[in-house]
């Protein structure tokens, strides 16, 4: 992975011990510049108005607003990528899936998951994301 470009990545869930979690590991893997949280809904569409982010960790179950409607609406949010975006949810039921599939998600971790697979989904996610930004610059 590359370390010289520093990444920044948000993380959305409303349990903090999560969050916490997930910055932990992103720490570990020591390419992050910036790691952003927000607890709700609303505050994470604001942050994904106003801020580029390579990796986007986005809960479903989400106060004031859920991580559904922050998916459907990635094709109004320039900056970020429904290709940086990993949700997770410790219930993601077909109706569920097959809505966020629909608008171009198509990267999952169930909760509860470990370090490894965690660290293994965002390298494969960064991947996708480098290529889905080479395709936008030549589109």
């Amino acid at each position: 992975m590359n370390t010289l470009n520093p990444k920044d990545v948000l993380i959305v869930d409303d349990e903090k011990d999560i969050c916490e979690i997930c910055s932990m590991y992103f720490e570990k893997m020591g390419i992050f510049r910036n790691i952003c949280m927000a607890h709700d809904g609303i505050q994470a569409t604001k942050m994904l108005d106003n801020q580029k982010f390579e990796i986007i960790i986005l809960d479903i179950n989400l106060p004031k607003k859920d991580g559904v409607k922050i998916v459907q609406q990635f094709g109004h949010i320039p900056k970020n990528l429904k290709e940086s975006v990993i949700v997770i949810s410790g219930n993601l039921d077909a109706p569920i899936l097959k809505e966020v599939m629909k608008n171009g998600v198509k990267n999952f971790l169930v909760k509860p998951f470990d370090e490894k697979s965690f660290i293994t989904k965002v390298a494969e996610v960064l991947k996708q994301v480098e290529v889905a930004r080479r395709k936008k610059k030549v589109a």
